[in-house]
């Protein structure tokens, strides 16, 4: 089983995932500035490249194509992770690149997946940030719900809110079909939306609902497995004021739609100067720190890293 890395759990690194519904939302730019601006704070970061169809954070970076990558990892040519991370420019930060990887390599099996996030939680880093590909492919689903924090990125355009939406819902879903004992689980949802009860299931809290009502215990789990669903939202590229509310919005919905909590971590202006940053193969974080979007990085990456003391 894929267990999440909770740090109840696990001592080892801070794990974030940026994921995104569609292609095309700067997830990759996203997650490369998110490492910079962790690493201005003097704190140590890896930032993998998961996109193992189409790994380019070594671009981003303005790195030559490492010799080593995950697939040397997963081929046992290195023994570990921590050999296959490949320092960048930006002090503090190294890279576990995917490019040149083996074409099966895009899509991990069960037991390779499993080893790369073991090996994940042992990177003697501070935190590690994982760029995921788009879409909901299983695989991408399974590294964004191991995470600690699940990032989805969205913009402005109608085609990404609605795909934001079906990332979250069969996020929301992969995670519920992993509550214990998986057995009961399957049986209790098969048989509630095989019965009379399916026409009342419109939302997945109808979903968890019904299915208490089947089977309290079972219900209980899925309770218990909603309830540690708390992924996060950026809003990319803000141009307009109407924009602004698009994030609340989300949550809202959220809310209303699945009972989850999910995290408005804020918006990240439209920048030109971004554009500059990847053609440049410079982050703007690291090389932009001035710019209006590097200033709402800082703010999203402290309300993403932010820890809330707790209560004596």
């Amino acid at each position: 089983m894929i267990e999440e890395m909770s740090e109840s759990r696990v001592r080892g690194p801070r794990v974030w995932a940026v994921g995104g519904g569609k292609g095309g939302v700067g997830k990759s730019v996203i997650a490369t500035n998110i490492a910079a601006s962790i690493a201005r704070g003097n704190e140590t970061v890896a930032l993998v490249d998961a996109d193992l169809g189409g790994a380019n954070l070594h671009t981003l970076l303005g790195v030559p194509s490492p010799k080593v990558n995950l697939a040397d990892f997963i081929a046992r040519r290195v023994s570990s992770l921590g050999e296959v991370m490949t320092p960048t420019p930006i002090e503090n930060v190294w890279l576990v690149s995917g490019a040149k990887a083996l074409v099966e390599m895009a899509n991990p099996n069960f037991s390779q997946k499993s080893k790369i996030l073991r090996h994940i939680t042992s990177l003697d880093v501070d935190h590690v940030v994982l760029d995921l590909g788009a879409g909901t492919s299983f695989n991408v689903l399974d590294f964004f719900l191991a995470a600690r924090k699940g990032v989805l990125v969205v913009v402005p355009e109608p085609t990404s809110v609605e795909n934001a939406y079906h990332f979250l819902k069969a996020a929301f879903f992969r995670k519920l079909k992993r509550a214990q004992p998986r057995t009961q689980v399957k049986a209790a949802i098969k048989e509630v939306m095989n019965g009379s009860a399916r026409s009342k299931v419109k939302t997945p809290r109808d979903l968890i609902s019904q299915v208490w009502s089947v089977d309290p215990d079972v219900g209980a789990a899925l309770v218990a497995e909603a309830s540690s669903f708390r992924p996060a939202l950026i809003v990319n590229r803000v141009d307009h004021p109407n924009h602004e509310r698009l994030g609340e919005d989300i949550v809202s919905a959220c809310r209303d739609y699945f009972g989850i909590r999910l995290q408005f971590l804020g918006s990240l202006p439209n920048d030109k100067l971004v554009v500059r940053s990847v053609v440049e193969q410079k982050p703007a974080a690291q090389f932009f720190a001035q710019i209006p979007f590097v200033s709402a990085m800082r703010g999203v990456v402290g309300n993403m890293t932010y820890v809330r003391p707790r209560a004596s």
